[in-house]
């Protein structure tokens, strides 16, 4: 019984925990939306850095596997999204987002947008 009570205090320990720091909101959260122009001009430095990024936008197209093409209306920019962290529900093209994630700026891969997090803002009829 005292080793069930141990378990079920360190599991609400680590829900409060993890509630509590998805809603930091200061220094290094990723509170700015950045424009994929932005992103684009300050990629190596973003990179560099590891900061976190948030784009709102819609993605457009599937290139292959996990990569995306991510749009909005500054131009348009590759992303990787995990299969673990796409939406539950079914989105499409017309289905607006906020994606949060680290710049990868390869010299010869170019610049992308790792996802770290996929938030669906509108769902289309």
């Amino acid at each position: 019984m005292k080793q069930l009570s141990k378990i079920f205090m360190v599991g609400l320990f680590m829900l409060i925990a993890g509630y509590s720091q998805a809603q930091y909101k200061g220094a290094g959260s990723a509170s700015k939306l950045f424009s994929v122009k932005q992103i684009k001009e300050q990629a190596s430095k973003l990179d560099r850095s590891d900061a976190v990024v948030k784009m709102q936008g819609f993605i457009i197209e599937k290139i292959s596997g996990d990569k995306y093409w991510f749009q909005d209306a500054t131009g348009k920019i590759c992303i990787e999204i995990d299969k673990k962290r796409l939406p539950a529900v079914p989105f499409d093209e017309k289905t607006e987002l906020i994606i949060i994630g680290e710049v990868d700026n390869d010299f010869l891969g170019g610049i992308e947008v790792e996802a770290k997090q996929v938030e669906i803002l509108t769902l289309t009829k």
